[in-house]
């Protein structure tokens, strides 16, 4: 097996457990060795916290017990933070050590190990063991198990992000999925990607035979149009206010994502039929205008779609706001539809599903 083939095998594994694998399944087509290993150590105190070897003989307990502490091979490589084979060690220095006695009792007596550097830090080491029937390593192999590690590095690198993404995206499909909530996230071919329990059981999405969604409902047409209005003209953001059964309307704010994602998020607003502000218990003290305001603020309109909606600039708008604020004592315009919401909901006591 070639240095090439190797190094594709350690390009298709996703996982460290299957980065390890790849190695010691295929290294020995680069290194010639009776053992090949592989050691994970702990970042301060260099203490083992993995150990996978592929070895034709059994020494690793005496190797643990009294061999690693006594291992000039692995001293280089700590200190110097190079490989280096136990021919190149000075005098009788591997002869006598714990190490090479360690390895004896598998019929080994040539030891090559290289460091695995991860993000700058050191991982661990790959360990390659010869018995006494073969010649010691060559400064090639010593050459070559530089290029493994540098290999091996890398992959271990790619794995450990591709797991904390994993874990990541568990997390927060985890955290959306309790919420109450109704979130969907959907991609720009109109797949439904992801839907929390809240969603689900608050509302039914119409969908063809291949998943995507299609206009047979209003919150699908909804979902659709936004998709299309992100795409075509570069919006991030699209609210709209749909009518569902019951006498209900659904305020459904959809959000652009990362352009790499190529998807959509979805919250919805359950409104009651009397949604308008004119219950709130201070709008008398507001203005036409004002009144026209607050009624676009808790649709969850932008400050730019209020101004196109009510033909003013953005800045009159914000100086509405201002003047509102103030006048029904709330500080920003998530409290104001709080607000507004909690007074239209004292109107209507039935608590059925979003949409019928």
């Amino acid at each position: 097996m070639s240095a090439e083939t190797f190094a594709l095998e350690l390009q298709s594994a996703l996982t460290r457990a299957e980065v390890a694998d790849a190695y010691l399944d295929s290294v020995q087509g680069v290194i010639d060795a009776n053992a090949v290993g592989l050691y994970q150590l702990d970042r301060t105190s260099q203490q083992v916290l993995d150990v996978r070897v592929h070895s034709t003989g059994d020494f690793l307990d005496e190797y643990e017990r009294y061999g690693r502490v006594d291992d000039p091979v692995l001293e280089h490589v700590l200190m110097s933070g190079t490989a280096i084979d136990s021919s190149r060690l000075p005098g009788d220095r591997w002869h006598d050590c714990g190490a090479r006695h360690a390895l004896g009792v598998a019929g080994y007596g040539h030891s090559l190990e290289a460091p695995v550097v991860t993000s700058g830090y050191l991982f661990g080491t790959i360990n390659f063991a010869r018995d006494l029937a073969h010649q010691p390593f060559t400064l090639a192999d010593t050459a070559a198990a530089e290029r493994v590690a540098k290999h091996l590095g890398r992959a271990i690198e790619r794995t450990v992000r591709y797991e904390m993404s994993a874990q990541r995206s568990r997390a927060l499909e985890f955290t959306i999925e309790r919420l109450s909530q109704p979130v969907i996230i959907t991609d720009w071919d109109g797949r439904v990607v992801f839907q929390n329990r809240a969603a689900a059981d608050s509302c039914r999405l119409s969908k063809d035979l291949d998943g995507r969604l299609n206009i047979a409902d209003g919150l699908s047409r909804a979902i659709l149009d936004a998709t299309r209005a992100f795409t075509t003209e570069g919006k991030r953001v699209q609210t709209q206010t749909i009518s569902t059964g019951g006498g209900r309307q659904l305020v459904v704010k959809t959000y652009r994502l990362a352009d790499a994602t190529r998807a959509s998020a979805t919250l919805l607003y359950e409104r009651a039929a009397q949604t308008s502000p004119r219950t709130l218990p201070t709008w008398d003290v507001l203005t036409r205008r004002e009144q026209q305001i607050v009624e676009l603020v808790s649709e969850g309109l932008t400050t730019r779609e209020i101004a196109e909606r009510a033909f003013i600039s953005e800045n009159t708008v914000k100086q509405h706001l201002k003047r509102i604020y103030a006048k029904t004592d709330v500080s920003n315009r998530a409290e104001l539809i709080q607000l507004t919401w909690a007074s239209s909901a004292g109107q209507s006591h039935d608590s059925g599903p979003v949409l019928d």
